[in-house]
């Protein structure tokens, strides 16, 4: 079931519009108090280092990374821990699909 429901391996290509949105929202939650200042700064360093490795080839794509967004998501929670698990708060990846 789920390699069926997986689409990683067609919105792959959209890393980085999946970056560039991830970037946008969490500096909203920030606006709406539910992400601290330094949290958001803590996101968007560790989606930086996403995009790096996205963009020299060097992402790996791992089992259970159903889609691009939980790909970029657990990526980003092994680089900062955390405040990883924050940045999706109240957003779903089916509006984004």
């Amino acid at each position: 079931m789920e390699k069926f429901k997986a689409s990683i391996a067609y919105d792959q290509r959209m890393w980085g519009a999946d970056i560039k949105g991830s970037k946008a929202y969490v500096k909203a939650l920030q606006k709406a108090g539910l992400v601290t200042q330094n949290e958001m700064e803590q996101i968007l360093t560790g989606l930086d280092k996403v995009f790096d490795e996205w963009s020299k080839g060097k992402f790996k794509i791992k089992p259970g990374d159903e889609d691009i967004h939980t790909a970029n998501e657990r990526r980003l929670k092994e680089f900062i821990g955390n405040p990883a698990g924050k940045f999706h708060t109240g957003r779903s990846r089916n509006y984004q699909v």
